[in-house]
């Protein structure tokens, strides 16, 4: 009820009735012991207590929604699935999705370099041995969870979770839960399945003799052990791309990131995915040839680092491709932003000229073309001011950042009407 309010009060966020499908995932019994033995709810021992029984649920509920099938048959080629938690993926489906096409994957993760001992899966090949041979197992691409990883790899000549000496990175490229599919072997493959994976259990244990559970655990199943279901036949790989470019997760507050930066150099909280995203499009605009400085300055904020420099926003609707992007900058060398400067481009925008020292804002709605001529933009801007993250009179999408955005000064600049306009010389003027 939560998420359909959310949708209809944000009007589905720009897409249209009917693009989105909502499904519901059941819980499982938990259980309690070594046995199996159902837990019950703490506040009614009449009452079982449940759990969710993890996100490889989503093939069966796809399944049994029919969608797959209706996608496939409709024409749609390729279905992605990525996590909530990580903004930047947009950045890596499309290429994802090419190298899907190129090698004609069936499933195709995509990844990107990790360190030995990071709590993130890996992708391995695993290959049987000569008594799995007899047992007619199959070669296997396929996530191992980074809690597997190091006591497989030590019964094997790689003898753990080890960096490779010339890059200091694990082999094996790091799982981050993004996954394009062909669809209509997708779609085949759930009709002969009905999407059930593979479960496990992972309890966590009180005692060394492993004898008694933390607390009640259940059976699981996770979306990346597709792989199992496919036949042998079938085309399964990876694709790896730098970590900047597409991963970038919110989901540790802000004392559990202090501990993760410190372990792994990445807080994975709020503050860093939204640093990261300004990030990416500085890289982006630096690659298209603007002046910019892209990997910015690593600063700390409430003791988590942060990539910081210019916040530039790029909608989709000026641009979504690298291709699309030079376009927008035809004289890349006569656009020049400071690394105090925050920059938002929405809409059918041409930046021809500008030197930008401060904040600056374009929209041009649908229908309005605008093409920025300008000198020098030079204000006080925007800036971060940090705040008391314990007072909770302070909306929590900004205590869980750590700041809030002060905008001291800045030149906006609103397009409407439909038609051609000039900015420059501070000035929106429409063109005869």
């Amino acid at each position: 009820e939560k998420t359909e309010a959310l949708l209809k009060e944000n009007k589905n966020f720009g897409m249209a009735e009917g693009q989105i499908t909502l499904v519901q995932q059941d819980k499982v019994p938990a259980i309690m012991n070594n046995d199996g033995a159902f837990a019950t709810d703490p506040s009614d021992p009449f009452k079982l207590l449940t759990k969710p029984h993890g996100h490889g649920d989503v093939h069966l509920l796809l399944y049994q929604a029919g969608l797959v099938k209706k996608w496939a048959d409709s024409g749609v080629e390729w279905i992605s699935f990525f996590q909530d938690t990580n903004g930047l993926v947009f950045n890596a489906l499309t290429a994802c999705m090419g190298v899907s096409k190129e090698l004609g994957l069936e499933v195709n993760s995509l990844t990107v370099p990790r360190k030995p001992g990071e709590a993130v899966g890996a992708i391995c090949k695993l290959v049987p041995n000569e008594e799995g041979k007899k047992k007619n197992l199959n070669e296997l691409t396929i996530n191992v969870e980074y809690n597997q990883l190091d006591a497989l790899l030590k019964t094997t000549p790689v003898g753990g979770d080890q960096a490779d000496e010339k890059t200091g990175l694990s082999p094996y490229p790091g799982n981050i839960n993004v996954l394009v599919f062909a669809a209509k072997p997708y779609a085949t493959n759930l009709e002969k399945t009905h999407g059930v994976v593979p479960e496990f259990v992972n309890p966590k244990y009180e005692d060394a003799e492993k004898t008694t559970f933390k607390k009640p655990t259940r059976l699981e199943c996770m979306m990346q052990d597709y792989p199992r279901l496919c036949d042998d036949g079938a085309k399964v790989g990876f694709t790896s791309l730098d970590r900047f470019s597409c991963f970038s997760a919110v989901k540790n507050n802000i004392n559990d990131a202090k501990t993760k930066a410190e372990k792994t150099g990445f807080g994975e909280s709020g503050c860093t995915g939204e640093a990261d995203a300004y990030k990416i499009n500085r890289k982006k605009l630096k690659l298209v040839g603007v002046e910019i400085d892209d990997d910015g300055k690593l600063e700390k904020v409430l003791g988590i680092p942060c990539s910081m420099g210019a916040k530039v926003c790029l909608a989709p609707s000026f641009a979504t491709t690298l291709a699309q992007l030079k376009k927008r900058f035809p004289e890349p060398k006569a656009v020049k932003i400071s690394s105090k400067s925050t920059l938002i481009l929405d809409g059918d925008i041409t930046v021809k000229k500008l030197e930008l020292d401060g904040a600056l804002m374009v929209i041009a709605k649908p229908g309005a073309k605008v093409v920025i001529d300008e000198g020098k933009v030079e204000n006080d801007g925007h800036e971060f001011k940090m705040i008391d993250v314990s007072d909770t009179s302070i909306d929590e999408k900004f205590r869980i950042r750590g700041y809030i955005l002060e905008k001291k000064a800045g030149a906006n600049f609103e397009v409407a009407e439909k038609g051609s306009y000039i900015i420059s010389q501070g000035k929106a003027e429409k063109q005869q």
